[in-house]
Order: structure tokens, then C-alpha cells, then sequence
């Protein structure tokens, strides 16, 4: 018999199911940039595309253990919403990349998205 976790547990999980995925496709970014000559074949034997890879794993398996504790129609929409602002936010933090206030506006529209999904 399964044990019955509290819903924020299940929140958690797809937090951190997002989180995976922020952190892979970052990964897959200093994968090409760190490479000199970013063919292919560098490109996936670099520690960088191995990392990303290891990420994207961890998420699918958090995503996974969510949808146990979630209706599915509420898990996709929110964990969308938040690779999406924190992928962005992320990108201008660790990369420098442009970050205008219609990125800020549209991410601040989809964290409140977010909220209003998972009151639903």
C-alpha cells in the first residue's frame, strides 16, 4: 500500500520537477558556449550536455511522483509556467541575456497564472 503524503509535498515535488529542468537546459547553454569548436559530438561529450542530461532525468522522475498527487491538467500548466519565468530569469543572471520588462511583465503574468492554477 502506497503512503499519502500532504499536498505540498506533492507541490514540492513539481517545484523541484521544475527546477530540473531550469538547470538542464542552463546546462545545455555552457555546453555550447564552453566548447571551442561546437560540433555535435563535442557538444554531448561535454560534462556540461552529461549534466543536463542528469537534470532532465531528475525532473521527469519529480514529475512523475507529482502526477500521483495532482490532476494532470493543473501539474502541466503550472510547471510550464514556471520553467518558462525562471529559465528566463535564470539566462539573464548566469548568461547576461537581455531581460526587458515584457520579459519581466510576461513572467510576472505567468507566476500569477501559476497561482490561480493551483488554487483551481
Amino acid at each position: 500500500m502506497g503512503t499519502t503524503h500532504p499536498i505540498w509535498y506533492a507541490w514540492t515535488l513539481l517545484g523541484l520537477s521544475a527546477a530540473g529542468t531550469c538547470a538542464g537546459n542552463l546546462l545545455l547553454k555552457q555546453a555550447n558556449l564552453a566548447s571551442s569548436n561546437p560540433t555535435l559530438l563535442a557538444i554531448v561529450t561535454s560534462p556540461w550536455f552529461i549534466g543536463a542530461i542528469a537534470c532532465y532525468i531528475f525532473d521527469l522522475a519529480l514529475f512523475t511522483q507529482s502526477l500521483q498527487h495532482l490532476p494532470i491538467s493543473t501539474v502541466v500548466p503550472v510547471v510550464s509556467g514556471m520553467r518558462i519565468a525562471a529559465t528566463a530569469i535564470l539566462a539573464y543572471i548566469f548568461f547576461g541575456e537581455h531581460l526587458t520588462l515584457n520579459h519581466l511583465f510576461a513572467s510576472s503574468v505567468i507566476i500569477a497564472g501559476i497561482i490561480i492554477m493551483s488554487r483551481a
